[in-house]
C-alpha cells in the first residue's frame, strides 16, 4: 500500500502553517509517513507514538538527521513548557481516550511557544476508503464518534481560537484486492462468504491499471492563542 502518493498531507499543512525554521512536535507519528515530509520543511521534528512497533518502522523509514523518534508509552506529553513552535497531531487526536482529550490538548498547548500553533489533522467525511472503513471495518473501522469528540475538545480549549476547517482528500494505492485485504482487513478469511464477496465486488469497482485506488476525506484545523 502507498498512502498519499501525491503528497496532499504536507501540501495542505504547509499551505496553512509555516514550518520553515520551526521546531515541531508530531504527536502520533505512526510509521513516519507524514514525519518524513515534515522533516523536509522544519528545522527539527520530534515524533512520538505509543506503539513501539510503529516507531521501529518509522526509524527505519525516516533517517533524516533533524528527526528524533521517542516512545510515548502512557500517552502523556512530557516536555518542558514552550519547547516547540508547532505541535501537530497527525491523524492521532481522535485516538486519545475520550476522557483524556481535553487534558492532552491543554498539555500540547502548553508546549507551544508564543506565536506558535497547534495543528490537528483528522479524518474527515466522504471517500471510498472511508466507505470501506464504515461498511467493512477496514483499518480502524468506523471512528465517527471519536472524531466528533475530538472536534468538541478543540473548541473547548480555553484561550485558543480554532481556525476554519480545511477539507482535503488523500489517496490510497493498493497493488490489488489482496494487498488491501492483507493490510486493512485482518481476519478476512474467517468472515462469511457473502461478506468476502461483497468486499471484493466493492474493490473491483475501484480497480485501475495502477491497482486499487481509494480515497478518504481529511480535515485540518490550526489552533492559535487568542
Amino acid at each position: 500500500m502507498i498512502q498519499d502518493p501525491t503528497g496532499e498531507y504536507i501540501r495542505t499543512i504547509t499551505s496553512h502553517c509555516d514550518l520553515r525554521g520551526a521546531e515541531v512536535l508530531e504527536v502520533g507519528c505512526g510509521t513516519g509517513r507524514i514525519t518524513r515530509d515534515l522533516a523536509r520543511h522544519a528545522a527539527r521534528v520530534v515524533a512520538v507514538d505509543p506503539d513501539e512497533r510503529a516507531l521501529a518502522q518509522a526509524r527505519a523509514a525516516v533517517t533524516a538527521a533533524n528527526v528524533s523518534f521517542l516512545p510515548m508509552p502512557d500517552g502523556v506529553l512530557s516536555f518542558p513548557p514552550a519547547s516547540f513552535d508547532i505541535v501537530i497531531y497527525t491523524l492521532s487526536f481522535h485516538h486519545v481516550p475520550l476522557h483524556q482529550m481535553d487534558e492532552s490538548l491543554a498539555t500540547a498547548a502548553g508546549l507551544v511557544r508564543p506565536g506558535g500553533a497547534v495543528v490537528v489533522v483528522e479524518p474527515g467525511e466522504g471517500g471510498s476508503f472511508t466507505a470501506a472503513k464504515e461498511r467493512f471495518g477496514a483499518g480502524s473501522g468506523d471512528e465517527r464518534p471519536a472524531q466528533e469528540a475530538a472536534i468538541r475538545a478543540m473548541h473547548a480549549l480555553t484561550g485558543w481560537t480554532v481556525g476554519d476547517t480545511v477539507h482535503f482528500r488523500v489517496g490510497f494505492l493498493f497493488t490489488d484486492e489482496d494487498d488491501l485485504i492483507r493490510s486493512k482487513l485482518p481476519g478476512f478469511a474467517e468472515q462469511p462468504a457473502a461478506y468476502q464477496q461483497e468486499v471484493r465486488a466493492f474493490l473491483a469497482r475501484h480497480r485501475t491499471p495502477e491497482g486499487i485506488v481509494l480515497d478518504a476525506g481529511r480535515r485540518l484545523n490550526v489552533l492559535r492563542r487568542r
